[in-house]
């Protein structure tokens, strides 16, 4: 379990034991599946609006994730007026540790 106040609803699980998600802070992070604690994060600035997935190509392991308008992110943002994301529509893509 993850606790945090700003809307998280975009999430992915890896086979190797991470769950990847954004939130409408349009902050993006790894968990660990188990314990729920976070092994890393990064604020992309706009909300995190698309759903992560993951891919393999050229024998590594990357990450894929969107950020921008959606009516959904709009919603969630009406009940935390304290976070205030960037706006923007941009495709950022992690390349994962070997």
């Amino acid at each position: 379990m993850h606790q945090q106040r700003a809307a998280t609803w975009s999430l992915v699980a890896t086979g190797g034991g991470l769950v990847f998600g954004g939130d409408v802070a349009g902050r993006f992070r790894a968990l660990d599946q188990d314990t729920g604690d976070v092994l890393w994060e990064i604020n992309l600035g706009p909300a995190v609006t698309g759903y992560p997935i993951s891919y393999g190509a050229g024998g590594r392991q990357y990450v894929a994730v969107s950020t921008g308008s959606a009516a959904q992110a709009s919603a969630q943002l009406a009940i935390t007026p304290e976070i205030r994301p960037s706006a923007g529509n941009t495709l950022f893509v992690f390349s994962l540790p070997e």
